[in-house]
Formats: structure tokens, sequence, C-alpha cells
């Protein structure tokens, strides 16, 4: 057992003596299309990391549920918090189980609008507090479209009760914002803007404007095959993070 809001305090003092490494999962509660759970981001995230911690013996810690959402804000039940407030919430919890000799540290992150935060928080923790911190995705990067088939797929395979596929739609992404051509997610001719997915899409199935993104053909087996070689690739990691010392991670000196 390595799910450490499942153990006593106790139990939880000889994992620690064990290991030097936790698994931090993180993730989002938004929309994912009619017929995902707004969970989506941060199950998938608490999922992966209960095989990985199973098969590694390294402690998982609760999973953090909100995130950086505000961009899927006009769907109903999606909730978010300021990137500010992010950042420091988790490095505060990351600097409390450090005070019990954690000293690695791997945030599984199962939603993007979170990476950059993740990312400056490791940094501050590897610089500045004698912690190396790292970032994993919850999903492999070949999934393509927000709620589309890969995502749903991979539903299906860790929690298919949830998915109600009678709803997936598949979605042509608009092209316009205004008068101004979209490319991307983000591009109007030659800038960037800081989009909302409703520019994009009225059903939450998001992708590239114009772009047809298709969830009606997700299937359980194509989220096997997309998920279990991945793991495979994450366990591999943590157990090459687990031999390597700490002192090896960290920043060099300034000098």
């Amino acid at each position: 057992m390595v799910q450490l809001a499942n153990m006593s305090w106790t139990d939880a003092e000889a994992l620690f003596k064990e290991t030097d490494v936790a698994l931090l999962p993180v993730g989002s509660t938004e929309q994912h299309g009619p017929h995902n759970p707004l969970g989506t981001d941060h199950l998938v995230a608490a999922a992966l990391s209960r095989r990985v911690g199973d098969r590694t013996g390294v402690p998982v810690l609760p999973v953090i549920p909100v995130g950086v959402s505000e961009h899927h804000r006009q769907f109903t039940g999606t909730l978010w918090v300021p990137p500010s407030v992010f950042r420091e919430y988790m490095k505060a919890v990351a600097l409390s189980v450090a005070s019990h000799g954690v000293r690695k540290i791997l945030f599984v992150n199962g939603h993007g609008g979170n990476t950059a935060a993740l990312v400056e928080v490791a940094g501050e923790l590897r610089r500045r507090h004698g912690i190396f911190a790292a970032v994993v995705s919850a999903f492999p990067p070949i999934l393509g479209g927000h709620a589309g088939a890969d995502e749903t797929s991979v539903n299906l395979y860790f929690h298919g009760h949830l998915v109600r596929m009678e709803r997936a739609v598949d979605t042509v992404q608009k092209e316009s914002l205004g008068p101004l051509k979209m490319e991307g997610l983000n591009r109007i001719g030659p800038a960037r803007f800081p989009w909302d997915t409703i520019d994009l899409t009225e059903t939450g199935v998001l992708g590239s404007a114009g772009r047809l993104i298709e969830s009606t053909t997700a299937s359980e087996e194509h989220g096997r095959e997309l998920m279990e070689p991945y793991i495979e690739e994450v366990i591999k990691f943590v157990e090459a993070l687990k031999k390597a010392r700490v002192e090896q991670l960290l920043s060099k000196p300034h000098k």
C-alpha cells in the first residue's frame, strides 16, 4: 500500500525511511465535452500514479483536483485557481512532504494548463530548497484533441463507468475570431491571444482551428494501447530516479 491518504502515520514513517521519492498527482476539474467526467485530468493523474506507485513502492500523495483552467470557465462545472495561487499551493505541499525526508518529487500532471506553473515550482524547489522536482504528463504525448478519441479512450480504460459514450460528438473547430482568422489554438495571424475554449468549440471537444476533432471513435482497447506502454515508461523513469543521489540532480552553485 503506497497511497498516503490510506495509511497511518506510523506506516508513512516506515515508507519514507525506505525511499526519498514521492509522486504528487495533479490535474483539474474542467469540462471534457458532453461525455467525459469533469474530473478527467485529475482522475487520470491519480490512476496513473497508483499504477506506478504500486509497481515501484514509491508513495503517492493525495491528488490535487483543481488547477489553472479559467479558459474553460464558460462550461458549467469547471473550477479553477489563478496561477499564482496554484504555484504557492503546489510548493507548500511539496515542502510539507519534504519535511518528512522526501528529496525527489515527481509531479504527475494531467492538465496542460498547469504545466508552466509546475515547471516554475520545480525550478524553485531545485534551486532554493535542495529538492529535485520534475513534471511528467499523466497522458502519453501522442494524444490529440481535448476530449477527443484518444483522451476519451484513456478514460474508458481507467474508469469507463464515468464515460457517457452515447453523448460523444465529433466537432469541427471554429476558424474565426470576429473578422480575424484563427490558427492552431491561440494564434490570429502573426499574433498570439489568450484563447478560451468557447472561441473554438461549443461542445467542449477541442483542437486546432478548422480541424475535425472526433470523440465517437474512442474505445477501451485503444486506451489500453495508449496507456500500458506509457505506464511502463514512467515506471522505468521512477526506478532510475530512486537510484539517483539527489546531489547529482540539484542545480550547481552560483559563481
